[in-house]
């Protein structure tokens, strides 16, 4: 008979020969073939060729194939790049192929490995000994490789930017201009310094790609793809953003992406900071006041543009008033713009701008205050009203000629919201008289009291003043809400 079991024992054997095979390949890649031994052996051979001088020999005869590592425990970091990147200090290596090239500048006479590591400044995977790994755009790694020209951004960690020479961070000094031409914190806030419509941005350069939405970005899904792609077209990466378009050219895109990056509160200590970062954090709990014109390019022109003329918002769907116009700053007192900024318009895309909202100082409100009414003109004042004001016959005129752009209650519509809290206790009588009577000049806001046809009379615009009025109290809400209803169950009868 057969031996039932041979079977089994060939299967075994080649098993067994299988596995010895995977094993002894598997020595052989770890030992020889490993991507960090073969980049080691390309460099001992390209430094066999330049060592020319005796500093040259001395390398050469020093230099083993042995796993390198940059060690740095006040980073928390270890480091293997050195273990592929042998020439980034030897001059001898400009012209040669990476990884084996010199680090380009004069940046390592400062920030020598040793001390600083590499990941501190390009991110990555420090501890991998494959490219692949080391870059980490691909597998689970919270800070992947950085493009290098935005390393720029992780000079901020132990700099002030305002303090660098501008050729050394070319872009992060654009970004940070740019950030200001745009008005960019008219949305976000950045220091406590800044609008609420959109995400404060003190720590955008920490976040990973995990809270950040890729469903639309197209790969790699790295956190600088994200924010290029999003600066071109914030709806098209976030539906429904209500960012809008910047409309800036892709290299302004970049450096607007580097700036943002650079936004990471990073805890290093304090031997690592240099003395004009130092400065920096002084400065911030000591900050020098800008100029109204400063605080209004940074804050407002975003939404108000010049200002000298309303516009038409698409995005909101709303008129943006002309707060430079000289029909408001030539009617408008000090107190009622400096109470709409400080405190802003409620429920509107206006925030309050006050030291505990928006962060700005009080002489910075001040000063742009006066910046707003450094165009005015001095006018002749309103004629009082005589007549006594009747909120109900004012809530017929109101709905026939100024509910249509100012909302039914004076809120909702796509004209500023005179039945705001705000407005209603910034703006006086004499301010709403006049407005009503000679419109605002380069607005859609018309004059209803014009010498060759005059379309509301003094009893009209009373009667309206006494309605709007109505609007400050929830009294007066509620009855407008019962008036409307009876008028719609009038008009349906």
């Amino acid at each position: 008979m057969k031996d039932p079991s041979r079977i089994y024992r060939w299967l075994l054997l080649v098993a067994s020969l299988v596995t010895i095979a995977f094993l002894v390949g598997a020595a052989v890649h770890e030992n020889y073939l490993a991507q960090w031994k073969v980049v080691q052996r390309e460099y001992r051979d390209i430094l066999r060729q330049r060592a020319t001088d005796d500093r040259g020999r001395e390398l050469l005869a020093k230099f083993r194939i042995e796993m390198k590592q940059a060690s740095i425990p006040a980073l928390g970091t270890v480091d293997r790049c050195v273990a592929c990147h042998n020439g980034v200090d030897d001059p001898r290596m400009t012209d040669v192929e990476q990884p084996h090239r010199t680090h380009p500048g004069h940046i390592l006479d400062k920030h020598p490995v040793d001390r600083f590591g590499c990941t501190v400044c390009h991110h990555g995977q420090g501890a991998a000994l494959t490219f692949r790994e080391a870059k980490a755009d691909d597998v689970f790694w919270d800070y992947p490789l950085l493009p290098p020209e935005m390393t720029e951004a992780t000079c901020v960690t132990c700099h002030d930017a305002e303090r660098l020479p501008s050729d050394q961070i070319p872009l992060l000094t654009a970004g940070m201009k740019l950030y200001q031409q745009k008005s960019c914190g008219s949305c976000h806030k950045l220091n406590g310094r800044g609008g609420g419509l959109g995400p404060p941005l003190d720590n955008e350069g920490a976040k990973t790609k995990h809270q950040l939405i890729m469903t639309n970005l197209k790969p790699p899904h790295t956190t600088w793809s994200w924010q290029l792609a999003h600066f071109r077209d914030p709806a098209g990466i976030v539906a429904g953003s209500q960012m809008r378009n910047p409309t800036v050219t892709r290299q302004e895109a970049v450096a607007l992406t580097v700036f943002v990056l650079s936004q990471w509160k990073r805890d290093v200590p304090e031997s690592y900071l240099a003395p004009d970062k130092i400065e920096q954090k002084f400065r911030a709990l000591h900050p020098t006041p800008l100029t109204g014109e400063q605080v209004y390019q940074q804050f407002c022109t975003s939404c108000h543009g010049t200002g000298t003329y309303t516009r038409w918002d698409k995005k909101f769907a709303r008129f943006i008033p002309a707060i430079r116009g000289v029909s408001l700053t030539s009617a408008a007192s000090r107190e009622y713009l400096q109470t709409n900024i400080e405190q802003g318009r409620p429920s509107t895309q206006m925030p309050a701008w006050g030291p505990h909202a928006g962060g700005l100082l009080p002489e910075e409100i001040a000063g742009v205050v006066e910046y707003l009414r450094s165009g005015a003109t001095s006018v002749p004042g309103v004629s009082p009203l005589t007549v006594r004001g009747n909120s109900g016959n004012g809530l017929s005129v109101f709905l026939r000629n100024c509910a249509g752009c100012h909302g039914m209650n004076g809120r909702g519509g796509i004209a500023p919201e005179i039945g705001n809290p705000v407005f209603q206790r910034a703006a006086t009588d004499e301010f709403i008289v006049r407005t009503i009577r000679s419109g605002r000049t380069g607005t859609a806001m018309p004059a209803f009291q014009r010498p060759e046809a005059p379309a509301l009379t003094d009893q009209d615009i009373a009667d309206v003043v006494a309605f709007l009025r109505t609007l400050g109290d929830q009294k007066g809400q509620k009855s407008l809400a019962q008036n409307l209803t009876s008028s719609r169950a009038g008009g349906k009868q």
